[in-house]
């Protein structure tokens, strides 16, 4: 390839649908899940399939910078963009390219990969970037689709279009759908899951930035080169996704399917297929729970769908039709008990 390849890993999320063991001060992506090395750890591992560390970037909240120079030795500090706050993936990505162009060219690659995902196996996700990077070095900004194995209601899709060698053109992106078409879509056979890994040169993702977001464009000359951004211009940007404010009106997007076993790992019910648990469990009659407590023995009768989570003081006990409102409870414990959360 005529430009670098670099990693651009995505870790300044909360998990909040993770809590009480994601919290703001460590959130999910900073935590052991599967006794291998955190989730940060186990995605910039990944990346060194496809780039050294020194050609990896990881966007993170300010407060958490310690803790990633921590958990990544050897990441070069200049290397660790520390957002002040949080703005979404449009100004995220935006700077990373921003920061990219200056120190090399515009034609380098770039893939975005977000920290908290579970991924398996390594070798299935460098076999999937590699004919991404091909097509983002003719200037198509790529996605990777994941094929349905169920009627997922919580995640974003790609519709599919005609096959251009290599990988597919993105025909539309389509929002998180009701049961049935769902349901529709994953027997369709023309519809992805969105997983929220892209690649791109660095400067076709500007280009499509200054088009779409020229209001953001112009703000990121105002960020400066470093990797603490100028007091002030990274609040003032907004905040806006990358799918809805760049890739949703952008001509020349595609994707190619993925080839590994992927999970967004986004709430308790999502850990249970993941495999994610600790301490002892005895089930009697009990089936589809997710149970987190670490040193205890929690006994599990004649109940389902259900997680039993218990951190920092809090015993979590939730239904998996209330896993999408977890947010509105931190939200609620933020304001009422601060130092939960």
């Amino acid at each position: 390839m005529a430009g670098q390849v670099w990693a651009v890993v995505l870790a300044g999320g909360r998990g909040t649908r993770f809590w009480p063991v994601s919290t703001r001060s460590r959130p999910k992506q900073f935590i052991e899940m599967l006794g291998r090395g955190t989730l940060l750890q186990n995605t910039v591992e990944r990346a060194r399939l496809l780039c050294p560390r020194e050609r990896t970037l990881v966007l993170t909240g300010a407060e958490y910078a310690s803790e990633v120079a921590r958990q990544l030795p050897g990441l070069p500090a200049e290397n660790i963009l520390l957002e002040p706050v949080p703005r979404n993936t449009a100004p995220s990505i935006g700077w990373a390219a921003q920061i990219l162009s200056a120190r090399g060219s515009g034609a380098d690659l770039m893939f975005v990969v977000p920290s908290d995902h579970l991924i398996t196996p390594d070798s299935g996700f460098a076999e999937t970037l590699e004919p991404a990077l091909r097509a983002a070095e003719d200037g198509w900004l790529m996605t990777v689709g994941v094929k349905p194995d169920r009627p997922a209601t919580g995640y974003g899709y790609l519709e599919v279009g005609e096959d251009l060698g290599g990988f597919r053109r993105v025909s539309s992106f389509r929002e998180k759908p009701d049961l049935a078409t769902a349901e529709a879509w994953a027997a369709g056979g023309r519809h992805l899951w969105n997983a929220g890994i892209f690649a791109w040169r660095a400067d076709a993702i500007l280009g499509e930035i200054r088009k779409s977001l020229p209001g953001l464009f112009a703000s990121l000359a105002g960020l400066g080169g470093g990797p603490v951004p100028v007091p002030g211009a990274f609040e003032g940007m907004p905040s806006i996704s990358v799918d809805y404010g760049v890739m949703e009106k952008a001509s020349r997007v595609g994707t190619v399917e993925a080839r590994f076993s992927w999970d967004d790992v986004g709430d308790w019910p999502a850990a249970r297929r993941a495999g994610i648990g600790r301490g002892e469990v005895a089930s009697f009659d009990s089936s589809e729970c997710t149970v987190w407590t670490p040193g205890m023995l929690t006994v599990l009768l004649g109940v389902r769908n259900l997680s039993v989570v218990t951190a920092g003081g809090v015993l979590l006990v939730m239904g998996d039709g209330c896993s999408q409102q977890l947010r509105d409870v931190v939200a609620w414990m933020e304001k009422e008990k601060p130092g939960l959360v």
